[in-house]
């Protein structure tokens, strides 16, 4: 659906130093993950099978900068017009936050338009308080609080952004 040339043009990365890779499980054992992240996937082993299941039947992608990982991202199709993203970054990601940002901003408006999606919307754990801001950031907004939609009971908040 996307080319990575395509992708490394829209979201303007500086291409060999800063890049955007198809996304590999090996990545997840490469990436600096930050605490709330390593306490999710690591302690919580059905996250990560199923943070993989998520992963691997949509578009994924990893973003590099100077040979280390510092996000990995990406999309599912629910159904025509309405799609599901992720996000996972690194410990690192403050390094490269605002060239990432401003190219996450570009791929989802370029992915909107290219997919006539009206609707991406995002789940974020409400303990995770750098993802909140940070999906704020995206002009996502938040529509509902999911009590005990976690695996452990944990509340959700249900973001999105209409296009």
């Amino acid at each position: 659906m996307f080319s990575l040339r395509e992708l490394n043009n829209v979201m303007r990365m500086d291409y060999p130093r800063h890049k955007i890779v198809n996304w590999h499980p090996g990545h997840m054992n490469l990436i600096e993950l930050n605490e709330f992240d390593k306490d999710n996937f690591y302690n919580q082993p059905q996250n990560l099978e199923n943070f993989y299941r998520y992963a691997e039947t949509g578009l994924a992608f990893t973003g590099i900068g100077d040979g280390v990982i510092y996000a990995m991202f990406g999309l599912w199709e629910k159904w025509k017009g309405v799609s599901e993203a992720w996000l996972i970054s690194s410990k690192n990601i403050n390094r490269k936050t605002i060239a990432f940002h401003r190219g996450v901003l570009r791929f989802f408006e370029h992915y909107a338009y290219k997919t006539d999606t009206k609707r991406i919307q995002v789940t974020v754990n409400s303990l995770n308080v750098q993802a909140v801001k940070y999906i704020e950031r995206c002009y996502f907004n938040k529509e509902a609080e999911m009590k005990y939609y976690g695996l452990n009971g944990e509340t959700y908040f249900l973001y999105s952004r209409i296009f």
